[in-house]
């Protein structure tokens, strides 16, 4: 209420100016002949009657410019008798003997009328050009703001703040809910929104389509963009702004296409993104139950394979046989449980399940570690380890990240020919740790660098090689998680060469005697 009336009362103010203005043109329209006689007067007997009607003139023309046309009306036939009295023959009389004079006294005052009217009609358009410039800057204003509003919710702060901009109207723009039914927002209201609308109306010109609706005090509009409906703008006019008006009306409905347009685009969007998420899960689904069917149906065939011999025949074969039987079983199993870990491991780290539990630890050890893991797979097969002397502790979960060399040390077992050697290798860079795992097996196809790294997918056909592909997905969310990266390459002379960026941090200072002990 408070702020309705200090509205009403600028408007006010604003029209006692107005009044004001145009009562001091046609006291500036009175004036001006006779400050034309006070300068002309004491020339009289330099200038001829043309160069005084000029001055007039030229009065009229000063008056029109400052104050319109109706104070240059009153300014030109007021310079009439004013020159006749004071100038034209016989003085001090309204009569006038001498006809170039009456001529002379003619064109001034059609001049005087021609240039007054042209004035004005050119001051309309320079305002009329301002406004335009107003509007269009406005509407420029309106449109970068939604261009960023990531929601509805929004869309209608930006459309409420800009109409009191513009309008000087409070207003509302609501929505309904799921069962069709129109709320206000639940966030606390801006302090030129509009408070009391009836909702009631609002559902109604929802439900029937009106685009446009009276309800005193209030005017309802519908937010529309074919074919759907998108809500319901309710705005009050103040006084002083008469949206009648139908430049105002069509300046209106532009801003009201803009707020539909921007809550069409937004609800497109979510249409798009829910469909990209749907399909994206369906491929993941159809990928993972395809990985899934092929590497535990092998295992599950052998498992089932000699569990059937050591159950329906165990007569027929030597306790060394059963032996290899029931490794067959433990090897598959194993192999089961460790593709069920993966599966699980990806599906806790994508959702921030995975808590690290960082210590200071040795990359050596860490290292060697991996190596101890896999040494029954690695056999004869040679690897080299190139350390240098300045490798700094890390701050990591040395568990995870020896699960991230595992999977790249498995990698090159799988992919590469047996016999041929690895090397691991690091170099301490400023504020990282470069850890390279490379092999010497045929790399990665050009263009594959970062495919390698997607969610189950694999360079080898199903038939080849076993797995889900998600090794080096597991490892890049890892390596992410500690705030690093990793990346693939192909290096001349070697294979492929997956090269791991760590972060260093400042270790804790140690005391005297954890130092001697050290």
């Amino acid at each position: 209420m408070h702020k309705n009336a200090q509205e009403h009362q600028i408007n006010h103010s604003g029209r006692n100016l107005l009044r004001a203005k145009r009562w001091q043109g046609y006291l500036w329209g009175i004036a001006s002949p006779f400050i034309c006689t006070l300068i002309d007067w004491p020339l009289r007997h330099v200038l001829g009657p043309a160069s005084i009607l000029m001055t007039y003139l030229l009065g009229v023309f000063l008056v029109a410019s400052s104050y319109g046309r109706g104070a240059s009306i009153v300014a030109s036939f007021l310079s009439a008798p004013v020159f006749a009295f004071y100038f034209a023959h016989p003085i001090f009389s309204f009569a006038i003997s001498d006809l170039e004079n009456i001529i002379g006294l003619a064109v001034m005052i059609v001049v005087a009328n021609v240039t007054s009217n042209f004035l004005e009609s050119l001051q309309l358009q320079a305002e009329i050009a301002k406004q335009r410039e107003r509007r269009a800057n406005s509407l420029y204003r309106l449109s970068q703001a939604l261009a960023d509003a990531p929601d509805p919710l929004a869309v209608a702060t930006i459309a409420v703040n800009h109409i009191h901009e513009n309008f000087g109207a409070l207003s509302v723009v609501v929505f309904p809910n799921k069962e069709g039914q129109f709320h206000y927002p639940q966030e606390t209201p801006l302090t030129h929104s509009l408070r009391g609308a009836n909702l009631q109306v609002a559902l109604h010109i929802y439900q029937q389509q009106t685009t446009r609706l009276w309800a005193y005090p209030d005017m309802y509009y519908l937010l529309e963009r074919s074919p759907t409906l998108q809500g319901v703008l309710v705005i009050r006019p103040t006084a002083g702004h008469d949206l009648s008006n139908p430049e105002e009306v069509t300046f209106f409905d532009t801003f009201r296409s803009l707020i539909a347009q921007t809550l069409e685009r937004l609800r497109l969007t979510e249409q798009a993104n829910n469909a990209k998420l749907q399909a994206e899960t369906e491929s993941l689904r159809n990928a993972l139950l395809s990985a899934i069917s092929h590497d535990l149906r092998t295992p599950l065939t052998h498992i089932i394979g000699a569990s059937t011999v050591l159950v329906e025949s165990p007569a027929d074969f030597s306790a060394a046989e059963k032996l290899d039987f029931n490794k067959v079983i433990l090897d598959e199993a194993l192999h089961m449980s460790e593709l069920t870990s993966k599966i699980l491991d990806m599906a806790r780290l994508t959702t921030g399940g995975i808590v690290l539990h960082r210590e200071w630890n040795a990359l050596e050890e860490i290292i060697g570690s991996a190596l101890n893991r896999q040494e029954k797979n690695l056999g004869e097969r040679q690897v080299r380890v190139y350390l240098p002397d300045d490798v700094p502790l890390l701050w990591i979960d040395a568990v995870l990240i020896e699960q991230v060399l595992t999977n790249l040390i498995e990698n090159i077992l799988k992919y590469t020919p047996a016999g041929s050697p690895m090397d691991i290798s690091a170099e301490h860079l400023a504020g990282f740790l470069s850890i390279t795992v490379s092999d010497y097996g045929q790399g990665i196809p050009e263009g594959m660098e970062e495919k390698v790294f997607a969610k189950f997918y694999r360079l080898e056909a199903e038939s080849l090689q076993s797995g889900v592909g998600l090794g080096l997905t597991l490892c890049r969310a890892i390596i992410e998680a500690h705030g690093g990266t990793i990346c693939a390459d192909h290096i001349a002379g070697k294979g492929a060469s997956l090269v791991i960026m760590l972060p260093v941090h400042e270790p804790p200072p140690l005391s005297w005697h954890e130092a001697m002990e050290a």
